[in-house]
């Protein structure tokens, strides 16, 4: 299930992981031919042996015993890589140390054998050959003065390398491909990650956690913009107020008041059509907008709707205690292009009008509410 959702998720955003890659292989092939400078190594190679003019019979084989503990091999290709033969070569060759600044030195030991690898790199590849070979012949005549039980000598001189060993766009180009799209990968899964919390976000902001109807800034937004999109049209804004819970409503549990609001939440949805936006206006209000519906057309649909939340309901089976929501409905209708806050006014005085008399159903007219 999970495999599904990533390849959903990456065939939905194919593009990002395109631009990831041609962006990453770009900026490798940029780095590679026109900002950094290319290094290239040569490696000289010596071999190390008993020095048979000093070394006869049984001193031959302990000679070669010795050689087998590595330490004298070791040592010989410390003293080559040594900052005192590497500065002492510059200045056999006449030249000044700040030049050969940029140039390291390596060695390695290959295994099972009495051959040192000596490595130089640098940028100028004439220049890492003649050191690789120049360095190589110092040590040796340095190695040659303290050491006469064993012989030191070439077994390959440095050539002059052809290619860089760095950088290789190639090699570079293709490990930025898979870099490019892994990025790719993460940035479109990231990207369907966020894009979900925001949607998640952005319905808790549009519905009342209680209730799940509409939230107020929610509703007050859907009225503006059928206000706006359809300015000759027709309509009714309607509040509702809980008159029945008003006096034991702060004493409910949280799960109880769930109940009560979204019960009022669901019969005004099964009652109202499709169209007919239902929002949570307060505590105990709630609000309705019934477009392309007059006043009288209205009220009389609110007539069957207050009928339907007076009924008497029971929160659990076989409770004993039975509520009675006894709504008051307040209706406004705009026919003459009033603005939001005169129809949400109206409104509001017709619902007070309800609260204080007998018909719980009013509708704003200006006499006598003028």
């Amino acid at each position: 299930m999970e495999i599904r959702f990533y390849l959903r998720t990456i065939q939905r955003s194919w593009w990002m992981i395109v631009v990831s890659i041609l962006v990453a292989v770009n900026l490798s092939l940029v780095y590679s031919y026109f900002i950094t400078t290319p290094l290239y190594e040569s490696t000289a190679r010596f071999i190390i042996s008993p020095n048979l003019e000093y070394v006869e019979g049984r001193d031959l084989v302990n000679s070669l015993e010795a050689l087998d503990k590595r330490s004298i091999i070791t040592t010989y290709a410390e003293v080559i890589t040594s900052p005192q033969i590497f500065n002492s070569t510059i200045t056999l060759l006449n030249g000044n140390p700040s030049d050969f600044i940029d140039y390291t030195t390596s060695f390695a030991v290959l295994p099972d054998t009495n051959i040192i690898s000596f490595t130089v790199r640098g940028p100028d590849p004439q220049v890492t050959a003649m050191l690789a070979n120049s360095i190589g012949q110092h040590g040796i005549d340095f190695i040659q003065q303290l050491y006469i039980a064993y012989d030191i000598d070439f077994l390959d001189k440095a050539m002059v390398p052809l290619e860089p060993y760095y950088p290789r766009p190639v090699q570079d180009a293709t490990l930025a491909f898979l870099i490019g799209t892994v990025v790719g990968v993460g940035l479109a899964i990231f990207r369907d990650m966020l894009s979900s919390t925001l949607e998640r976000l952005s319905e808790r902001k549009m519905f009342d956690y209680e209730s799940q109807a509409f939230s107020r800034s929610y509703f007050e937004r859907r009225v503006r913009d059928e206000m706006t999109t359809s300015p000759g049209n027709v309509l009714t804004l309607g509040f509702i107020y809980l008159n029945g819970v008003e006096e034991f409503y702060d004493s409910l549990p949280q799960t109880y008041v769930n109940m009560i609001m979204q019960k009022v939440t669901e019969t005004l949805k099964y009652q109202l059509r499709g169209n007919d936006i239902v929002g949570r206006w307060s505590k105990l209000q709630f609000s309705i907008l019934l477009p392309s519906t007059d006043g009288e057309a209205a009220r009389q649909r609110m007539t069957r709707i207050q009928a339907v939340l007076n009924e008497e309901f029971s929160l659990e089976p076989g409770d004993k205690l039975h509520l009675v929501l006894d709504p008051r409905i307040g209706l406004a209708d705009r026919q003459g292009g009033e603005p939001f806050q005169v129809i949400v006014n109206q409104a509001q005085a017709a619902l007070e009008i309800s609260m204080q008399s007998d018909e719980k159903i009013n509708l704003y007219k200006v006499r006598p509410f003028g």
